[in-house]
Parts: structure tokens; C-alpha cells; sequence
């Protein structure tokens, strides 16, 4: 395992979660490894990272583990595992064995590719602005479908964020949905992350959780919503790929012209 690396206060560290598989789609490699134009989807989301001022990248693996480091292994970041698939929370404090209480961290999703390096550096810099807890990445769809409900208090802060599931009619309605990418400084969120108990019905834990439990000690969470909403948009499915691939493609024909 990567030790430690002591980081200034005003570093950047990525954290990026490529634990997951691709099941979904009839595979059964690692699902950041899926190409996207000849290239691993994780490959996107690094690059954007270091655009978006990250110093140093965590990734984040699990099971196969040794496919992402050998395909990463060269690449300039460092690696914590995850050895159970215990929900995005406990993926995330995989990242304590080599994360320092000082570091300003940044989560990404890395099965989603189109994330720009401008919002992520919104991200960190409206947290600190602001003087928030936890500043999360949010989108506006016309189609919610099935991600999270953000469920707003006054101004930009976030009360809650809301699983489809669990959402009441009201909150279905809400098209604001959470992105999945969250900015904070590890000090403050690992004591909160370590509080979050597993949901009753699958026994992990949901790091959309995050918020209700630092808003219980007088935390506060804002939304930094994405200028183009399609840089939320994660490889869960087959049709979830061809729809990013599509707005790669858009989007490189927009900047042609």
C-alpha cells in the first residue's frame, strides 16, 4: 500500500472511485477500464483532475484491483483499496490510509468521463468561498430518472440529498440531481464519514449520506451545479456509454467550431 505522502494546506488531491465493475453491461472487468475513442474511461477523469488543479490522484479500487494499477500503474497517482464493495462512503474512506487531515480533497466518479476541469476547480473554490463543510456537484435534467434528488434549503445550501427510491412526490419532482463529485478537506468529513451507518436494505454506505450527518452537528453543504449537465453523466449501463460518446462527440465538434 502507497504510503502517505505529507501534503502542504493548500494541496489538491483528487479522489477518484474506480472500484466498481461492469456487470451492467455483460462484462466483468473493471468498469473504468471500459474504452471510450480508443481510450480507458478513468483516463478522462485523471486528465481532468490535473486540469482542474489536482496535485496528487488517489485512485480508489477494488475488486481486479490489479488490472487498474497495472493499466495506471505509470501514470502518476497512487492507489487505495477498497476490499469489500460497501457502498460509496466506505470507498471513499478506503482513502484514509494514505490521506492526511490537512489535504483539500476532491471526489470524482471515475466512470464519468466528461467532467471539465473548470467545474472541478468550481467546486473547490466556491466550497472555500463560501466557508461550507462539503460543496457537491449537482446538474439540472429535464429527466431526473434515477439519480438522487437535491433537496435544497435557503440560498445553495443542500438539506439533503434523496434516493429515487426513498423520494415522496414532491421530491421526485426536484430536477436538480447530485453528480456524484464532492469537494472537502479530509479533517473535517472523515469523522462524519465514519458516522454514516449502512442503509437496512443492501447494508452499505452512501456517501449522499454525508450530508445529513454533518447537518447534525451544525455542518453546512452547498451545490455547485455544472454549466453543461451531460459532465455528471456516468457509464452504468450500455446505453449510459453510447449517450456519453455521443456528447464527447458533440462537444469536440462545438469547440471546432
Amino acid at each position: 500500500m502507497v504510503q502517505a505522502v505529507r501534503m502542504t494546506a493548500d494541496a489538491v488531491t483528487a479522489v477518484i472511485l474506480a472500484a466498481g465493475l461492469s456487470k451492467r453491461m455483460g462484462g466483468d472487468g473493471p468498469k473504468v477500464l471500459l474504452e471510450l475513442e480508443g481510450r480507458p474511461l478513468l483516463s478522462y477523469v485523471i486528465e481532468s483532475a490535473r486540469g482542474g488543479g489536482a496535485d496528487r490522484i488517489v485512485v480508489i479500487v477494488g475488486a481486479q484491483k490489479e488490472r487498474v494499477m497495472s493499466a495506471f500503474g505509470h501514470a502518476g497517482v497512487e492507489f487505495a483499496a477498497q476490499t469489500v464493495p460497501l457502498g460509496t462512503a466506505d470507498a471513499v474512506l478506503a482513502g484514509r490510509t494514505v490521506l492526511n487531515d490537512d489535504e483539500e480533497c476532491v471526489v470524482l466518479c471515475g466512470d464519468a468521463p466528461l467532467i471539465r476541469p473548470a467545474t472541478i476547480r468550481r467546486l473547490l473554490s466556491e466550497r472555500q468561498a463560501a466557508g461550507a463543510d462539503v460543496a457537491v456537484g449537482t446538474a439540472h435534467l429535464a429527466d431526473p430518472g434515477d439519480y438522487g434528488r437535491v433537496v435544497r434549503g435557503s440560498g445553495n445550501t443542500i438539506d439533503r440529498i434523496v434516493e429515487k427510491r426513498r423520494a415522496e412526490p414532491a421530491e421526485l419532482a426536484i430536477h436538480e440531481v447530485n453528480s456524484g463529485a464532492y469537494s472537502f478537506r479530509w479533517g473535517r468529513v472523515r469523522p462524519a464519514l465514519e458516522r454514516i451507518r449502512r442503509r437496512p436494505t443492501n447494508h452499505e454506505y452512501y456517501l449522499t449520506d454525508l450530508v445529513q450527518e454533518l447537518r447534525t452537528e451544525g455542518g453546512r453543504t452547498i451545490a455547485v451545479p455544472a454549466d453543461e449537465p451531460e459532465e455528471m453523466l456516468g457509464a452504468n449501463t450500455s446505453a449510459d456509454l453510447t449517450a456519453i460518446k455521443r456528447a464527447l462527440a458533440a462537444r469536440r465538434e462545438l469547440r471546432a467550431h
